[in-house]
Order: C-alpha cells, then structure tokens, then sequence
C-alpha cells in the first residue's frame, strides 16, 4: 500500500513539474483573461493563498483542474490535504501531507498547463489546463 502511494505520489510530482515548464511565467496583468470564464476544450481552476507559499498555490491549482479535466473521461481522482500547526514557547510549526488516488478505466488523459494568471487584487492563482498535443 505504501509503494501504491508512493508511486501515485511521484506520479503526481512529475505531473507537476512537466505542467510547470510548459509554461514560463505567471501573467500579472490586472485584466481577467477571457479563458477563465470560457476555457474552450479546456479548463479553468483556482487556488487562493496557500500556507505553504506560492508552490502549493500552484500545485493545489493544477490539481484542481487535472481533476475537473479527468471527469470529462471517467477518471476519478481522490485528494485530501490535512494541515497541523502546533504552537509551543511561542513558535509554530505547520506541517502538511497530500494524499491523491487515481482509478483509470484504461483511458489516457493528457493535458498540459497553457496559461497562469495571478488576480493582483485577491492574489487567487488561475491556471488553464489544455488537451496536450504531444
């Protein structure tokens, strides 16, 4: 069981390491770009501010939509997060752990992350997540 989540857990750190290079920067504009509200054979997902920093924010947006993209295909993901924070003489400590499960019915599902945008008033972390042409 611990090898099963392992291997699903390095499957989803390549996952997010390929999404993170295929796209170079976050675009900062103040504009709402238009694929948010209307991402085509794609999709839209958001992440506000995370504990963690800008990473997980990142991460936990990608996941969100990996998971709303993979519905479209009979592919059922299952995460939970658990977050912990102790405080003692007056310092805390937070630590956190991902748990993600996939169940495929022999189906690939491939999409890439085509465009980031951080909203400059919120500090809410968009992604759009694409069908992937390799």
């Amino acid at each position: 069981m611990n090898c099963l989540r392992a291997a699903l857990l390095a499957l989803l750190c390549c996952f997010f390491l390929a999404a993170c290079n295929t796209v170079s920067s976050v675009n900062d504009n103040s504009v709402r770009p238009a694929w948010i509200d209307n991402p085509g054979s794609g999709v839209s997902a958001s992440a506000g501010m995370h504990v963690r920093g800008k990473a997980a924010q990142e991460e936990l947006a990608i996941l969100r939509a990996r998971e709303e993209y993979a519905k479209r295909f009979g592919v059922k993901i299952e995460a939970a997060q658990t977050m912990t924070t102790t405080v003692a003489g007056g310092r805390s400590n937070t630590v956190g752990a991902q748990v993600s499960r996939e169940e495929l019915r022999q189906v690939d599902v491939k999409a890439e992350v085509k465009a980031k945008w951080r909203d400059p008033n919120s500090d809410v972390l968009w992604v759009w997540l694409v069908p992937s042409t390799q």
